[in-house]
């Protein structure tokens, strides 16, 4: 396969045109060739045009799980690469849409494993992004059921460290974040795929735009929760799924860390999902509404799995130093806000953040782990300090992640000290009297 050179962080070049996405490659075609160049490119850049690029050679490749992350990437630069990467990711989508849904679940130990995770993930995504006119009630029930089949069949993949690896799986939870970012106009996306010969965009030199985010007010701008629409529950769902499938893989590969020294695993694991964390720390409590309530504390409950499962080099870092993972993701706007909000509490203490290489895992373990146990504690924390009464926030805009300081633990539930749990108020909250009997 190609190699696709590296995104310079300079300007774009005067004549911003290039070329436009290919024609319809297969997009289910196996990736097992591929140099995964989006998530090793060595300096990030801010402008959008370099993202598209890459998404348009990762489709000539035929790897369209980096080709969606490309295109949305795009989109979500300090520079967008807007309308050109909008209208490409529509064709993309529904290309995706229109083809027949994957196989059954292959044999975890199959050489197609991988290939049918990314094909299922690839599918769901298109799904998320076309918009809510889009799909079809046969489509939707389609992706329900698709869900399901990922989300058993991923659990166990994972447990026994069998496809996908953590890197794609890194990769597919992005995706599904720059999803949510990016949520697609009532009644269907946007207008690529009509314009240009052959169905091809024509208007790649044109730039910026495209993004309704940028900069650290990423992800906060679209006021009342109550707009969420069936589009942004269904990257939520996609997401949840993911991740409440990787959790259990953080705990044991810590847990054999501890017993044997093994920290690559880990370190892994942890690559795939601190990004996901440091976003949290930052959106949940509102991108994550359109999640029922059932399903908001689960996710909870795995972010908690993973903060209480995080080694004690993780655990005590004041300043963790930055991965060459997460300083590759610079100018992603979804995770902008957590990044800087790091940087600037690295500058208070005095502290110049080394950056750790891919190949130091004992280091990973401690930079990575580092940086999302710092985010889930600013999550807990903002989730129990919101403003508002308890009430106003139950299965609303408090995210169900607490920090419970007495035994340095994260829970879904608040901690309550012993006297408060015996007071009569609370024991009257929790069980409320019957209503008095009708008058006669």
């Amino acid at each position: 396969s190609a190699r696709l050179a590296p995104c310079k962080a300079t300007a774009a070049p005067a004549d911003t045109g290039g070329p436009t996405d290919p024609g319809p490659t297969d997009p289910h075609a196996s990736a097992k060739h591929h140099t995964h160049t989006l998530s090793a490119t060595p300096r990030p850049s801010p402008v959008g045009h370099c993202y598209h690029q890459q998404a348009v050679l990762a489709r000539e490749e035929g790897v369209t799980l980096d080709a969606l992350f490309g295109y949305l990437r795009a989109l979500l630069a300090p520079e967008p690469f807007a309308p050109t990467a909008q209208n490409n990711l529509d064709r993309l989508c529904a290309e995706l849409a229109r083809g027949p849904p994957p196989a059954p679940p292959p044999p975890l130990a199959s050489r197609e494993a991988a290939d049918w995770f990314e094909a299922a993930v690839c599918r769901l995504v298109a799904s998320a992004c076309l918009g809510d006119g889009a799909a079809s009630a046969e489509d939707l029930a389609g992706s329900r059921s698709l869900l399901l089949q990922l989300s058993g069949w991923l659990r166990v993949s994972v447990a026994r460290a069998s496809a996908p690896s953590p890197k794609r799986v890194g990769v597919a939870l992005l995706v599904c974040i720059a999803a949510l970012h990016l949520a697609p106009p009532p009644g269907g996306g946007g207008g690529g795929g009509d314009c240009g010969r052959d169905g091809e965009d024509s208007s790649c030199g044109e730039r910026g735009g495209g993004s309704e985010n940028d900069g650290e007010g990423v992800g906060e701008s679209e006021g009342s929760t109550a707009s969420s629409r069936p589009s942004e529950a269904r990257a939520a769902a996609l997401l949840k799924c993911l991740f409440c499938a990787v959790a259990p893989a953080v705990q044991q590969a810590s847990q054999d860390v501890a017993d044997a020294g093994r920290d690559r695993r880990l370190a892994q694991l942890l690559g795939a999902v601190t990004p996901l964390a440091l976003w949290a720390s930052q959106h949940a409590n509102r991108r994550l509404w359109a999640l029922a309530e059932a399903d908001r504390s689960d996710f909870a409950a795995a972010l908690a799995r993973v903060g209480n499962s995080l080694p004690a080099v993780a655990r005590s870092a004041a300043a963790p130093p930055m991965s060459a993972a997460l300083e590759r993701l610079t100018g992603f706007a979804p995770l902008a806000p957590a990044l800087a909000a790091a940087e600037r509490a690295a500058r208070r203490r005095g502290a110049a953040r080394r950056v750790v290489d891919d190949s130091d895992a004992t280091g990973l373990v401690a930079a990575l782990g580092g940086s999302a146990f710092a985010a889930l504690r600013h999550l807990a924390t903002s989730s129990a300090s919101g403003g508002g009464t308890a009430a106003d926030f139950v299965g609303r805009d408090r995210f169900p992640l607490h920090w419970h300081p007495s035994t340095a633990a994260f829970a879904t539930v608040p901690e309550l000290h012993p006297a408060a749990a015996c007071a009569p108020a609370t024991r009257q909250a929790a069980f409320p009297a019957p209503p008095p009997p009708p008058p006669p």
